[in-house]
């Protein structure tokens, strides 16, 4: 007998059935179009012989959305190890896609259980307790919590450097299950704290604020893109862009975080899902405002000069030879007109990157990033 479960943290996926011998069913649980694509399941043979079958992954049938459902593949699936703590890729020839689903074959042994997904989880929990281990054995960093999320979960960070210096804000997990953003957001946390000599050196120039999942309760419910308020984090403000404040919980909290005092600078870690047409490997992909959003000229100058770094010195330009355009409901849009705040904003391909690479293309990022922000400082 074959049993499916995706009742653990970061588990999607339902109507999980048996169609045929040897075949059977699940749906993804989207959140709205386009975000209606992650699935993570475990599989466990309960019988006495060993069985090879296919699963048929489809879309949310609530959503409707077969287009934006496909459109995330081809893309690396992931199959743990048989204690669960580690993924490998499932070969491509195991994999099919087919016009409106996609098709998953496997085979396992009696009494084997493995966890099948499309994105390598990064847990709200284990995130949690990689935070206070860095802080329980560096001394040089603390723990802060910003505020607690809508389900009353901590909204958890990590702070080192000098207090008066310029104040740098790095998160991640807005989107809950773009997973390789929050693997980025712990490496620089993990550098930053670490007894490099650039780490160092970086803590006596700046004050770090590091908050890897700032929608702990999504992450948590294995959603797409809302938080337990049914709110899109990166379109923060909704339908009024003005408006003084974002009116979601975790929202309110993230913009009194970075305006109270106003940040320096802001740096935003997402992801992509899937093999592009429109790119060449691996896939990156950045986001950035006009310059005239800036009416502060010497911002301005600084934020140019951190765009061409990220056109120029990290992956992002493999998805597009442009950038994407914040939309002016997003936190990065109104920091920047309201307070003049720069960021970097970068997404990262969850089909080329689980941990290591997410950790290392991400402090690539942020490293080119800081080069670029501390020469600006001091000229």
């Amino acid at each position: 007998m074959i049993t499916f479960s995706s009742s653990f943290e970061c588990g999607n996926g339902k109507n999980f059935k048996k169609i045929d011998n040897n075949r059977y069913r699940c749906e993804v649980i989207g959140d709205k179009k386009v975000y209606c694509y992650y699935f993570c399941f475990d599989v466990e043979n309960t019988s006495k012989k060993m069985q090879s079958f296919a699963i048929e992954i489809w879309n949310d049938p609530d959503i409707d959305d077969v287009e934006g459902f496909i459109s995330h593949f081809p893309t690396t699936i992931w199959v743990s190890t048989s204690d669960g703590k580690r993924f490998h890729v499932l070969d491509r020839s195991f994999c099919l896609v087919k016009k409106d689903h996609i098709e998953i074959s496997i085979t396992l042994n009696p009494g084997e259980k493995r966890r099948i997904t499309n994105n390598w989880p990064c847990y709200y929990s284990e995130t949690c307790i990689f935070l206070k281990k860095l802080a329980w054995e560096r001394k040089n960093c603390e723990i802060f919590i910003v505020g607690k999320s809508a389900g009353n979960r901590d909204i958890i960070g990590i702070k080192t450097g000098k207090i008066g210096k310029p104040r740098i804000l790095c998160l991640a997990g807005q989107h809950p299950i773009e997973f390789p953003g929050i693997w980025a957001a712990r490496g620089i946390a993990d550098f930053i704290t670490s007894e490099i000599p650039h780490a160092e050196q970086l803590r006596q120039n700046f004050y770090f604020e590091i908050i890897p999942v700032v929608n702990p309760d999504g992450n948590v419910a294995g959603r797409n893109c809302f938080t337990d308020e049914n709110v899109d984090l990166y379109q923060v403000f909704g339908e009024n862009p003005d408006e003084k404040e974002p009116q979601s919980t975790e929202g309110r909290i993230l913009w009194r975080w970075a305006t109270n005092p106003p940040a320096d600078l802001w740096i935003n870690f997402h992801c992509y899902l899937g093999w592009r047409t429109n790119s060449e490997y691996p896939y990156d992909g950045w986001y950035q405002v006009p310059y005239d959003t800036f009416s502060n000229t010497e911002k301005r100058r600084i934020y140019s000069r951190l765009c061409d770094t990220l056109r120029l010195l990290t992956d992002a330009p493999s998805t597009s030879i442009e950038p994407e355009i914040h939309w002016q409901n997003s936190f990065e849009h109104q920091l920047a007109k309201r307070f003049n705040i720069p960021h970097v904003f970068y997404e990262i391909n969850g089909g080329t990157a689980g941990p290591f690479q997410s950790m290392k293309r991400g402090l690539n990022v942020f490293m080119q990033a800081m080069k670029t922000f501390d020469w600006c400082l001091k000229r």
